[in-house]
């Protein structure tokens, strides 16, 4: 048990509670199936039942810990393109956008019963400071824009940035893709070392939040939330109280197993399916529907699938073959084998989302040089020879003899991912890779992507949503750590000076600055050449409700939020179904 603490860190303390004890269900309570509201857990199982705690890189954020376990300052709403506020009442920058003032909630309470005030936001950000970037992205934000955070009063917190930052309040405390900067009850954290802290012990209460819910059971394959009448928002008139009396987040394992649940009324929220499952599914249970209730079906997620590299290990240091091994991909063959044809080839990272059209349009002229979407597998051939690779019988290898293995670490449970593995590595097979995949549960994910041990890997390009600073950003060498530390972003521990600069740049430049479509440009005109990741498709996800049991999940025809189940803005959509009436 200590080489496993020794070689992996905090992530081996958590591997050897959970190898050494199981996670209670002693407080578990039994509830009616019409009051329970339950989603399915997109990652199949929890590795680790018994970590709750929400910035360490191998943690699960999303079954339920981040949606009920937790509550954000503030929620951006894609379908309305609001912050609205939750654990906070409001913020202001100063006009340089390098100062910003957050109200917070005055009746807002921790679970204990203890007052939630500014200490706990200053407390959370300087430990995030302090501890960076081995608690993850949220600690290397904290750490690259936050100069200081004093608690103007109990109620009242003031940031100086390190320079302007328009985007910050969005990208810090505002739900922009999937997840949150989570607030800390400082008086249960101040005490204990965050890179080891699992913060779970149910008879303590732990994890302490002021959330409606109540973590009460937690193994690998279900968590259990019990509604916590006396919460704060129901007490202060902020917010009804939530009417599940329970929440669960369900193991369904195989998208055929996922099918059967959700046909059966096992589920009220299914991952994602595939359209002629989906379909089948349908015909079976009418209360069965997606965002769209004809074809497509699916809701276009900001987070385009591409594959990625450790660009720091031979042989995917060259962008030779990183090139190469794109114009092998025939995403034609991606969009209609894994997807089903409900989605389209992506040209680049970020979403087909309107505000990135006219970014797009005016970089023509270098994805007209750099065309990302070609596939050829005779000019992936020519571009490994020019490079320097020879054949060696059907594959290919370098100079010195060694094969070009390629073998992609795919996550356990991304429907996705697990439905483009085997057509990816068919098609880079054809084109003379040595290539393969593995399926990794999320701990084990992580922890490749993390240390640097994957060499490459499929993975979601989660950046901008309303202009490409986001995604750009993804590729700032802040991100990119020596081997063995922990790597955030894409985590492709690519580098480039002049990049950085650029993106330094557009970081306090406005989006609708002029200034910010030249600077995408010049960005990209490093970026492309380098290929340091592969855009692939677009992610059209057919995930779906089940209004069995409840009403008022969010669609195309009542869109108050976007469907995504496993972001942090469920919270949004658990606080607004309704018990379904005879």
């Amino acid at each position: 048990m200590r080489s496993i603490t020794r070689r992996y860190g905090a992530l081996g303390v958590l591997l050897v509670a959970a190898m050494t004890s199981t996670a209670s269900t002693t407080l578990a309570q039994e509830v009616a199936r019409e009051d329970q509201l339950i989603f399915e857990n997109i990652s199949e199982r929890v590795t680790t039942p018994e970590n709750y705690n929400p910035f360490l890189p191998s943690t699960l954020q999303h079954a339920g810990l981040q949606q009920v376990g937790f509550e954000s300052l503030f929620y951006y709403n894609y379908e309305t393109g609001e912050m609205v506020p939750w654990l906070a009442t409001g913020y202001a920058f100063n006009e340089a956008f390098d100062e910003v003032t957050i109200n917070l909630q005055p009746e807002a309470k921790w679970s204990d019963g203890t007052p939630f005030t500014a200490d706990d936001v200053v407390y959370t950000m300087n430990m995030l400071k302090e501890h960076a970037p081995a608690l993850g992205g949220y600690s290397v934000n904290a750490k690259t824009w936050v100069e200081d955070i004093v608690a103007v009063d109990p109620h009242t917190v003031r940031l100086t940035l390190t320079s302007p930052n328009p985007r910050y309040m969005l990208d810090a405390f505002g739900v922009r893709i999937y997840g949150t900067t989570m607030i800390l009850p400082k008086h249960i954290w101040e005490t204990q070392d965050p890179q080891t802290f699992t913060n779970y012990d149910l008879a303590k209460g732990w994890p302490v939040s002021t959330s409606p819910y109540q973590l009460i059971s937690s193994t690998t394959t279900e968590t259990v939330w019990q509604r916590r009448d006396d919460w704060w928002g129901a007490a202060s008139g902020f917010h009804a109280l939530p009417e599940p009396v329970q929440v669960l987040f369900k193991t369904a394992g195989s998208e055929e197993r996922r099918a059967a649940m959700a046909a059966n009324n096992e589920l009220d929220s299914v991952w994602v399916l595939g359209r002629d499952n989906f379909e089948q599914v349908v015909a079976n249970n009418g209360d069965v529907f997606s965002w769209f209730p004809e074809t497509p079906y699916a809701y276009l997620d900001p987070c385009p699938r591409y594959m990625a590299f450790n660009t720091t290990q031979a042989p995917f240091d060259d962008p030779q073959l990183r090139w190469a091994i794109s114009q092998a991909l025939n995403r034609d063959a991606i969009v209609d084998i894994a997807w089903e044809n409900l989605t389209v080839p992506a040209k680049w990272m970020t979403p087909d989302y309107p505000p990135f059209a006219s970014y797009m349009e005016n970089a023509t002229d270098l994805f007209s040089e750099y065309d990302t979407l070609a596939y050829d597998v005779d000019k992936s051939a020519a571009t490994m020879e020019a490079a320097g690779y020879t054949k060696n019988g059907d594959f290919w290898q370098d100079k010195d003899g060694n094969p070009i293995a390629i073998d992609l670490v795919i996550r356990q449970g991304e429907a996705d991912q697990t439905r483009m593995a085997p057509v990816v590595t068919t098609l880079l097979q054809r084109a003379g890779f040595d290539a393969n995949f593995v399926l990794s549960d999320i701990a084990a994910f992580s922890d490749a992507l993390n240390t640097g041990r994957a060499d490459a890997w499929l993975d979601v390009s989660c950046g901008g949503i309303s202009d490409p600073y986001g995604t750009l950003e993804l590729y700032h060498s802040r991100h990119a750590a020596p081997m063995g530390e922990v790597a955030t972003g894409a985590r492709t521990r690519w580098s480039n000076d002049a990049y950085d600069a650029i993106v330094e740049e557009m970081a306090v430049t406005a989006a609708d600055d002029p200034r910010m479509q030249e600077l995408f440009h010049e960005a990209l005109a490093i970026w492309l050449p380098e290929m340091p990741a592969i855009p692939l498709v677009q992610a059209a996800l057919l995930t779906s409700f089940n209004g069995h049991y409840w009403d008022n999940f969010p669609t195309s025809e009542n869109n108050y939020v976007h469907p995504g189940f496993w972001w942090a803005t469920n919270l949004l959509i658990v606080a607004e179904v309704q018990k379904k009436q005879p």
